[in-house]
């Protein structure tokens, strides 16, 4: 890719890629950084074209952020809190954000590169390097949680 292409994909991309990180995160400025530490290692390290790139950002900046220190530990490890910005408040004020907030750190991932992105079973086991199987259960469970989250208004 060259930069007149990163610069069009970074156009049309960052909105999408960086609101499904800011719902699995819940940290406007975590995932901003992390976005744009996926951008950058993009373009140090262009990735296959042929590939889903939104995903392969999206699946970066994750990585990314479980290697800060003040972020998340491990995807799963603990449960996500609201953070006090105006963008998080925002989220928890929508019925969406607040069920997505019932879910760990993993299923929220989960959850939202395969309804929000749009990711397939097997493009989502792919974006998390698990099976499809796993995607499957992972979301059963999110949508039972989330479903025993809707009478607890």
């Amino acid at each position: 890719m060259d930069q007149a292409d990163w610069e069009a994909l970074y156009k049309g991309a960052v909105p999408r890629v960086y609101r499904a990180l800011l719902a699995t995160l819940r940290d406007a400025s975590l995932s901003e950084d992390v976005l744009h530490d996926a951008f950058l290692e993009g373009l140090l390290h262009p990735p296959d074209p042929a590939n889903n790139v939104a995903g392969w950002l999206f699946r970066v900046a994750l990585r990314r952020a479980r290697r800060r220190p003040w972020s998340f530990l491990r995807l799963g490890d603990v449960e996500a809190t609201a953070d006090t910005d105006e963008t998080a408040s925002a989220l928890d004020r929508l019925e969406a954000g607040r069920l997505l907030s019932l879910l760990t750190e993993r299923q929220r991932a989960i959850v939202v590169a395969h309804y929000y992105l749009g990711f397939t079973h097997a493009e989502t086991a792919e974006l998390f390097e698990v099976r499809p199987g796993t995607v499957s259960a992972t979301i059963a469970k999110a949508l039972v949680r989330m479903r025993k989250g809707i009478s607890v208004v």
